[in-house]
Formats: structure tokens, sequence, C-alpha cells
């Protein structure tokens, strides 16, 4: 620090009277900085009355848990969805695609209603998968709506939207601690 006029000095520096009024002061301040932690936070402390239920504790691995296994029906017709739309374009079969990015779709727009996971990192991996085919469902829909670009464009979009849904999802198992969904061999 720089000293101007020799305004700072030490402890032992200090006269008795000095000393004292400083000490006073540091002894207001942490009272009143006690009083105002007391305050804010509350007295209660961690007494309870006799017979005082516990308060319940949250596990939200188990919540997670529990919302994961429900949502399995519609990640299952997912899965197989994406299955079907993955076949149809490597057999280049536009007949058949067409009802199976019909049918993903339908199965993506179940998504919203399973709601989100309780923890936020999943609820976010959770979104950007359900995001991602979403938009694998309107490159998909882009192929027979007339859309100027050419088919092999709007496949591989199709593709790569599917592809990061894939990975998200994975993820979300992984965070969750639950196995990988694995697109079933027909």
């Amino acid at each position: 620090m720089r000293r101007r006029r020799n305004d700072y000095r030490n402890w032992e520096e200090l006269s008795r009277q000095e000393r004292r009024r400083g000490l006073a002061i540091l002894g207001v301040a942490g009272a009143g900085a006690v009083t105002a932690v007391y305050l804010i936070v509350g007295g209660g402390g961690t007494q309870a009355e006799a017979g005082a239920v516990v308060p319940p504790t949250i596990d939200v691995r188990t919540q997670l848990a529990t919302w994961y296994a429900a949502t399995g029906g519609i990640r299952d017709e997912i899965v197989a969805s994406v299955s079907a739309v993955r076949t149809d374009i490597q057999a280049s079969d536009g007949t058949a695609l067409r009802p199976a990015c019909v049918q993903l779709g339908q199965a993506v727009d179940r998504i919203a209603v399973l709601g989100v996971p309780p923890v936020a990192t999943a609820s976010q991996t959770w979104t950007d998968g359900a995001a991602a085919y979403a938009q694998a469902v309107t490159a998909c829909g882009n192929l027979f709506d007339g859309t100027a670009l050419p088919p092999p464009v709007l496949l591989q979009r199709t593709t790569d939207a599917l592809n990061n849904a894939d990975g998200h999802w994975t993820r979300l198992a992984a965070q969750i601690g639950a196995p990988a969904q694995i697109v079933p061999t027909s």
C-alpha cells in the first residue's frame, strides 16, 4: 500500500485508546453482521419439536430414473421409426420413406407430452435430442413437399439430424446411468 503522510500504522504503533476504539468498532460491526445473518436466514436452527415429522429428502437420482422409465414407450417408438427411416434411406426407397417419416413425426409430436427430466443438464440433453429429431422430420418431409433443394442434400440433412438426436439421447442415457437404446435389427 502507498503511505499518505504516514496515515497507516500497524497494531503495535497504535495507542491504547486507538486500539480500544478499533476493537469496539470491530465488535459492533461483527455483532451487526451476526444479527443481519440471523434475521435473513432465520433463527430456527436445527432444533425440532418432539414428534415433529422429519422433512422428506429429495432423491433426484430416483426421480430421474422414474422419469426416464416412464419415457420408455416413446423412446422405443422413436428408435423403431428412426430405424425404418434409416433403412429406407439406405435402400433409396422413397415410397416407403414417406410413411416412415410421417410415423417418426407422429412419435416426435408426442415427446412434448412427456415433460422434461427433473435435472437441468438432463433436461437440456433431452430437449436438444427432441429438437434434432424434429429437424430430421422436417428435412425428411421436405423431400416430398416440393422444396427446391436436391434430394441428396435433404437426405443428408435428415441423416445428420438423426445422428445428432441419437447422440443427445445416448448422452442422456449415460448421464442417467441407463443403458443406451439400440436400434433393433430387423
